[in-house]
This record gives C-alpha cells, sequence and structure tokens, in this order.
C-alpha cells in the first residue's frame, strides 16, 4: 500500500540491498539508501509482448516515487501535475471524424526518463519510466522489458515489489518477488 496509508514501510530485503549496495557506494559494507515504490500482482496486461511495458499502480506512484524525482525527471517521466487524476483532451469534430478515417498506427513513442531496471537475479535492463497520455498510467516500457520478463521469469498472479535507488544519479528500480 502507499506510504501515506498508515501501514508500515517494508523492510528492505536482502535480494535488493545486495542489488543496491555495490551500484550506491561501491563498498559491500555501507548502508544504503533504498526506498520502497510499489506492490502489485502482475496482471496478463505485464505479460503481453505487444504492450511491451510493466503497469505501477498510480496511488503508489503519487505516494512512493514523485517525491523521488527532480522536477527535470517528473517533465521527462510526463509525471507532473495532478497523476492520480489525468487530464482527458477534449477533441472537435473534426479532429473526431479525421481519427476515425485514418488506419490504426502503431502507438506514439512516448519516451520518458531512462531507468535502469534489475531483476531479482542481478540481471539488469535498460528501460524508460513514462506515464501515458490517454490512461494516465505510469510504465515501465522498452526494448529490453522482453529480457526481464524472462529474467524475472513473471507469471500472472505473481505478486511483485519495486524498490528503487540511485546510482551515479540514475534512478534504478529492484523489481521481482518479495
Amino acid at each position: 500500500m502507499p506510504a501515506n496509508d498508515g501501514e508500515a514501510t517494508p523492510t528492505v530485503p536482502e535480494w535488493v540491498a545486495t542489488l543496491a549496495r555495490p551500484q550506491l557506494t561501491g563498498n559491500d559494507d555501507e548502508a544504503i539508501g533504498v526506498r520502497f515504490i510499489a506492490s502489485k500482482r502482475v496482471e496478463n496486461s505485464d505479460l503481453v509482448s505487444q504492450q511491451n511495458r510493466l503497469y505501477l499502480p498510480t496511488d503508489f506512484v503519487a505516494a512512493n516515487l514523485v517525491c523521488l524525482l527532480s522536477m527535470e525527471e517528473r517533465a521527462m517521466a510526463s509525471l507532473v501535475g495532478d497523476i492520480c487524476h489525468p487530464r482527458k483532451r477534449s477533441r472537435t469534430e473534426a479532429e473526431e471524424e479525421k481519427r476515425r478515417k485514418r488506419p490504426k498506427a502503431a502507438g506514439r513513442e512516448h519516451g520518458g526518463l531512462r531507468v535502469r531496471v534489475y531483476a531479482r537475479c542481478g540481471f539488469v535492463s535498460y528501460l524508460w519510466l513514462t506515464r501515458w497520455d490517454g490512461s494516465g498510467g505510469t510504465v515501465i516500457k522498452g526494448d529490453e522489458l522482453k529480457l526481464f520478463r524472462s529474467w524475472s521469469d513473471l507469471k500472472k498472479g505473481d505478486k511483485i515489489d519495486f524498490w528503487a535507488f540511485r546510482s551515479g544519479g540514475q534512478l534504478c528500480f529492484a523489481i521481482g518477488r518479495p
């Protein structure tokens, strides 16, 4: 649950600390700065290669992730404004008619904030954190997501946790089963 819901923040699991410690300090014995971001169950849509994304629950993003980002990073990830209530673009009748007539195109290139994502086994993927215009959902996406899924061996219904830390100033996530 989000950090502000009255529940205790989970303790950093040893597998996350093991991944983050050398990234942060270069020394296996130094303290680390890892933050809990979210927990969720893996859905079919997280596993479908056509969607090519891993969804982060919006309430967790608002409560635990946005505060870790600089204003520049928030803008790059499209996490500005009220992320809990995405604004809907209104279309004119002419725009709507044009949209209906044109062939369906591949999704828009969203870009985003470049992040490193670590699987529990230590495999690292270079992906993007972004918020989609239409749904307002925050996702981790990118070409290496298929590799991340393979190394993580995620299955529908698995409970996974998202943890964040920084390495050389870059935002990193450790994602896996608790």
